[in-house]
């Protein structure tokens, strides 16, 4: 009895639902072209799982509870799922877009955060995840964008490459004073970001010869060049010619990046030349250097008494015309197989009141040479360190404040052979 009263209730409920949403639907179609086009001809042909938008869902649900009384279940969730999604969608149209941050292994994404900035709320937001190419924006926290990107790990090496991009269009549209703070955020946020995790650190490069051969392998690379005096700078490299090479600065990018570009032979000379390490001064006015392990070799090109030193690696200079036949022969077997020559490192200088003179180590067999420096001539001619020459330097440069220490190291190494530069 019970429930035939409970399900007359239900009846009851239901019927008047129906006449309530019936002559609402027939105000809404009077005034809702849309609804009423949607009533006619898509009602009764559409499920609602074939509907991708929360408007004409909610048509189904007015139209639904005109028929019906009620709603489905599946609807119901549906209509839910839309509803948020409209919201998610909603807030995306009010954030401005500011830029982006990206973590690639081997150029393929592994993570990637939106930055955007609320413009009405005058609040910063990140998105590192999205919902069907909906950004879900939550407000910046510096902290959980340090926990995401210091999580991130390489898979198959052992660096993870970092870049960023800044919208500098959409960010221009702001006020001046906002397109300030918008920068000031922005470029805050990189230096933040970079610092998080030690494998973007691990994917700088430092400049290389192959630059020179293959400058476009490395076009969006980035590397630490020495701008200034014991001064690093993180430099992007954005565009490289068989003429000049285009950088711009990495963690400082808004509103705009620095940008300098170097000719072929200044990078060359700026950022490749020097890093090499002096061996030896060699005959013909060659020079003997190392760097990162691979002998280099020096020559002057003069143009009028006036010219820089040109380094290039050993084997590129042996198998150019750069050298003559007997400066070839000359490096091949004089330095390279007797390795006669004398080393630059470790060079002591005597000097008394009125002469001056240096003492170097021969690389072969780590007995010194001593030359008194003439002024009417740079070029010194060394002479091997006996008896009859100990005394010519106790007697002339007695003096001098490091005598005492240059003879005691040429009584103990005279007999030890140069340790492998």
């Amino acid at each position: 009895m019970e429930k035939n009263k409970t399900r007359g209730w239900h009846k009851t409920i239901r019927a008047v639902r129906r006449l309530y949403h019936s002559l609402n639907n027939y105000r809404s179609k009077a005034t809702n072209l849309e609804f009423r086009d949607f009533s006619f001809l898509e009602y009764a042909n559409v499920q609602p799982d074939d509907i991708k938008d929360f408007t004409r869902l909610n048509y189904v649900k007015q139209l639904d509870l005109a028929k019906k009384g009620y709603i489905n279940t599946d609807l119901k969730k549906l209509l839910k799922y839309f509803r948020e999604k409209e919201r998610l969608m909603q807030k995306d149209h009010k954030i401005l877009p500011v830029g982006n941050l990206k973590v690639l292994e081997n150029d393929s994404l592994l993570g990637m955060v939106q930055l955007g900035f609320d413009q009405t709320d005058k609040t910063f937001f990140m998105a590192s995840r999205n919902h069907e190419n909906i950004p879900l924006w939550k407000p910046f926290d510096d902290s959980r964008l340090g926990k995401y990107l210091s999580e991130m790990h390489p898979v198959s090496q052992n660096t993870l490459q970092f870049q960023h991009t800044f919208f500098e269009m959409d960010v221009s549209q702001c006020s001046e004073e906002r397109k300030e703070a918008i920068n000031k955020f922005y470029n805050s946020t990189v230096q933040l970001s970079f610092q998080s995790n030690s494998y973007f650190k691990s994917a700088i490069l430092s400049p290389g010869e192959e630059m020179l051969s293959d400058a476009k392998k490395f076009v969006g690379k980035t590397f630490r060049l020495e701008l200034s005096k014991k001064e690093n700078h993180l430099m992007n490299l954005t565009e490289a010619t068989n003429h000049y090479f285009v950088f711009q600065s990495f963690l400082e990018s808004a509103p705009e990046p620095e940008s300098l570009y170097f000719n072929k032979k200044e990078f060359k000379e700026r950022f490749l030349d020097s890093g090499i390490t002096l061996i030896a001064r060699l005959k013909h006015n060659l020079h003997l250097g190392i760097q990162n392990g691979i002998l280099q070799i020096g020559k002057r090109d003069e143009v009028n008494g006036i010219g820089h030193l040109q380094w290039e690696s050993f084997e590129n200079r042996i198998g150019s015309n750069s050298l003559s036949a007997i400066e070839k022969y000359y490096l091949s077997n004089e330095v390279i197989s007797k390795k006669d020559f004398l080393v630059e490192k470790d060079t002591i200088v005597l000097q008394s009141k009125t002469k001056k003179a240096q003492l170097k180590k021969h690389y072969a067999t780590g007995k010194w040479r001593f030359a008194e420096i003439q002024k009417h001539t740079k070029e010194l001619h060394f002479r091997p360190v006996d008896e009859n020459v100990l005394n010519h330097i106790e007697a002339n440069y007695g003096e001098s404040k490091n005598f005492n220490s240059a003879v005691a190291q040429m009584k103990i190494n005279t007999h030890e052979q140069t340790p492998k530069l």
